[in-house]
C-alpha cells in the first residue's frame, strides 16, 4: 500500500505540473518541479524556475480557518537559480526583472505558538499579509523570508540572511535577523554604509 501511495502521489504532483505549465506558456522550468493548488500560482511568460523548486498553497479545503484564497505570483523577467520553496496561506508576490540565487524559503504563515497542544503542529495556523518582493530585488543563496515581510525594489539581501521585517528599496540588508548596512545614493552612484545608532552615540560622544 505504501508503495501505490507513492505512486499516486507522484501521479498528482505530474498532472499537477502539466496544468501548470499548460496555464503559464513560455516559463522555462527545470526538473522536479512541485506544486501544491498550481490554481492558485500564476507565472509570466518570461520566468526561468530552476531544478527543484516547490511551490505550495493551502486553502480552507484543508479545514484551516483561511478566509481567502492564496496567490503566488511571479512576474516578467524573474529568474530562480534553484531549490526554491514558496510555501502560501495568504500571497507571496515576485515583481518583475527579481533574482534568486539558491535555496531560498519564503514562508507567509506560522504554526502558531501555543504550547498548550501535544504538539505545535496542532496550532491554529497564524496567517499574515504575505511577503511582496520588490522589481529587481536580489536575494541570495539561502536566505529564509518570513510572513508580513516586503523587501523594496533594487533591493539585495546577503546570503544566508533570515528577512523578519520590511527592508527599504535600494537597501543592503544582511544577518539574522536581517538589518540594514548600505542604501543606494542616487546623487553619488555609490552604496553607502548605515551608521547604527550605537556608531552615532560614539561619534557624538567623541566630540564632546
Amino acid at each position: 500500500m505504501f508503495g501505490l501511495g507513492r505512486i499516486r502521489d507522484r501521479y498528482y504532483r505530474w498532472c499537477e505540473s502539466v496544468k501548470f505549465l499548460s496555464r503559464n506558456k513560455g516559463m522555462r522550468a527545470g526538473k522536479n518541479l512541485d506544486l501544491r493548488l498550481s490554481q492558485y500560482i500564476h507565472c509570466a511568460g518570461s520566468v526561468v524556475l530552476g531544478d527543484n523548486c516547490r511551490l505550495y498553497c493551502w486553502d480552507a479545503s484543508h479545514g484551516k480557518p483561511f478566509d481567502r484564497e492564496p496567490e503566488i505570483r511571479i512576474g516578467e523577467r524573474v529568474h530562480v537559480t534553484r531549490n526554491l520553496t514558496l510555501q502560501c496561506t495568504s500571497e507571496i508576490i515576485i515583481e518583475d526583472d527579481t533574482l534568486l540565487a539558491s535555496d531560498i524559503v519564503m514562508i507567509d504563515y506560522n504554526h502558531g505558538m501555543s504550547p498548550l497542544p501535544d504538539s505545535y503542529l496542532d496550532n491554529d495556523l497564524e496567517l499574515t499579509q504575505g511577503i511582496h518582493i520588490g522589481r529587481g530585488a536580489w536575494i541570495g543563496n539561502n536566505v529564509i523570508i518570513l510572513g508580513g515581510v516586503e523587501i523594496g525594489e533594487k533591493s539585495i539581501i546577503g546570503a544566508g540572511s533570515v528577512v523578519t521585517k520590511s527592508i527599504p528599496p535600494y537597501s543592503i540588508a544582511v544577518g539574522n535577523p536581517a538589518h540594514v548596512i548600505k542604501q543606494y545614493n542616487p546623487s553619488t552612484n555609490l552604496w553607502e554604509s548605515i551608521r547604527t545608532n550605537n556608531e552615532v552615540d560614539r561619534a557624538a560622544s567623541k566630540t564632546m
